[in-house]
């Protein structure tokens, strides 16, 4: 059975990693970077497989031992590190000890690979701690990082590393692997238009209920602040403020929503990152950098209320008001 994993668009990166590992050219630091839910751990599983696929010359083959056990999280030379703290980073502690397995011989082949998956909230310690192993790599070892941005790591380890851009894909393109899936086709259409080609964020669109609430809770109030409808936006925030992590969950979609809305007003093309097109287009007609400024502050503020334990209906009552006066 073959195991490799389906990876959508971005055939050039693909195409690229195939041609560096045929001419062993492999890099022995890699960052791919993109937006949420665009498929960076999919790439990182299947840069993985081609690094030690069993059949160079037809890697990844998805059906070698290497391979599979990739596919099963199982291979003793592919060791994720495990995030620690409220930002979900790396302890240095961690770091150490991914520098000591670092510099144990591989149990099969000839490479082991550490994978630093989602680290924007990785500290400037824990990097400092990882500079030197990453500078100077073992013959063996080979590091995999996914971020949003590559701005979230130091320039002195960016240096070191090979950075590649992970795209989403086509709304066609979304809507087909959705559908290979197994979820209804109605289901996936719905999906696809909140997210257009974010196959990551539309598969916990079908998958969360939690994420569906949030999402439609994000739309109407997008949709409130552009009609500048303050009982149907205090409505909507505090039906989110009833679950803390909902209410966390709208914040950080409704600040998207804002961030498209304003790209909205410049010439050009931009992926969007919101949930509902039609409410950022309408948000849009009245938007300003000042405007936007202020708006982002707001929520900003509600989050840092959120972390300072103040509660969410009263943040939620205040970032109406505040949301009102932009």
């Amino acid at each position: 059975m073959n195991r490799l994993p389906y990876v959508v668009g971005n055939g050039a990166l693909l195409q690229e990693l195939r041609t560096m590992c045929r001419n062993h050219h492999l890099p022995h630091a890699l960052l791919l970077h993109g937006e949420p839910g665009c498929g960076k751990k999919t790439i990182a599983r299947w840069f993985a497989m081609l690094t030690l696929c069993a059949h160079p010359a037809a890697a990844p083959c998805g059906e070698c031992r290497a391979c599979r056990l990739i596919a099963e999280q199982a291979h003793p030379d592919v060791l994720e590190a495990e995030h620690s703290g409220k930002r979900m980073g790396f302890s240095v502690e961690t770091v150490r000890k991914i520098r000591k397995e670092a510099a144990v011989l591989p149990n099969n082949g000839e490479k082991r690979i550490f994978c630093f998956l989602d680290a924007d909230g990785m500290s400037v310690q824990a990097q400092n701690a990882l500079l030197k192993s990453v500078e100077e790599p073992p013959p063996s070892a080979c590091f995999v990082f996914t971020a949003q941005t590559p701005g979230v790591l130091l320039p002195t380890l960016l240096s070191r590393m090979t950075v590649k851009a992970v795209f989403p894909v086509s709304k066609g393109e979304c809507a087909e692997a959705l559908l290979r899936r197994g979820y209804a086709e109605q289901e996936v259409q719905r999906a696809v238009s909140r997210y257009d080609g974010n196959i990551g964020k539309c598969i916990s669109f079908l998958e969360d209920e939690a994420v569906r609430q949030a999402t439609e809770l994000a739309a109407e109030c997008t949709h409130a602040i552009a009609a500048r409808d303050e009982y149907q936006m205090l409505r909507c925030l505090t039906a989110a403020a009833a679950d803390r992590d909902r209410y966390r969950q709208v914040l950080l979609l409704l600040d998207t929503q804002i961030r498209d809305a304003a790209l909205l007003t410049l010439d050009g093309s931009f992926d969007r990152l919101g949930c509902d097109r039609i409410g950022a287009e309408a948000l849009s007609k009245e938007m300003t950098p000042t405007r936007t400024a202020k708006m982002h502050g707001a929520i900003l503020e509600a989050l840092t209320d959120l972390d300072g334990n103040v509660g969410s209906v009263l943040s939620a009552t205040a970032l109406c008001a505040a949301l009102m006066r932009c």
